[in-house]
């Protein structure tokens, strides 16, 4: 149930390692997803809260299957399936609060990435850290539309 905060379950890493998509390759959800393919994953049950509004952040986190919402108050951002991440405005800003609630409309499995792992995915894949900036602009993007108060000439 929403609102409900109970702690995920976690799952050990497989022991084998796929090949890492190339840096000149098209970033897409499939090369976000075999970044991580091994790494410990978090489950989480339909309508379990991953973060709220106002937690401390520690981490961002690939979706591995399933679907997340990322909600602030009654206004729905946006719907995040496998390869999507969320999370990611508290690995680049620096001792700023959640700043929207995010919990699953399906079970999910994640993939918590904190500091370090990111670092280790941008020296191993250096496209992963252009799909994170194509998030936070692509959101930014939406906000902008939402809230302008007339349309671009």
């Amino acid at each position: 149930m929403i609102g409900e905060r109970d702690r995920p379950i976690r799952n050990e890493p497989h022991d084998s390692r796929d090949p890492l998509p190339t840096a000149g390759a098209e970033p897409d959800a499939a090369d976000v997803v075999c970044l991580v393919s091994n790494d410990p994953h978090t489950a989480l049950e339909s309508g379990q809260v991953l973060f709220t509004e106002g937690d401390p952040p520690t981490c961002m986190y690939v979706v591995k299957n399933g679907t997340l919402r990322i909600r602030s108050g009654s206004v729905i951002y946006e719907d995040v399936g496998p390869g999507g991440i969320v999370g990611e405005m508290g690995l680049v800003e620096t001792n700023q609060a959640r700043s929207a609630t995010v919990y699953a409309l399906t079970d999910c499995e994640l993939v918590a990435i904190d500091k370090a792992r990111f670092f280790s995915l941008v020296g191993q894949a250096p496209n992963f850290a252009i799909i994170v900036m194509q998030v936070l602009s692509r959101r930014l993007r939406a906000m902008d539309r939402r809230y302008r108060a007339e349309p671009w000439a």
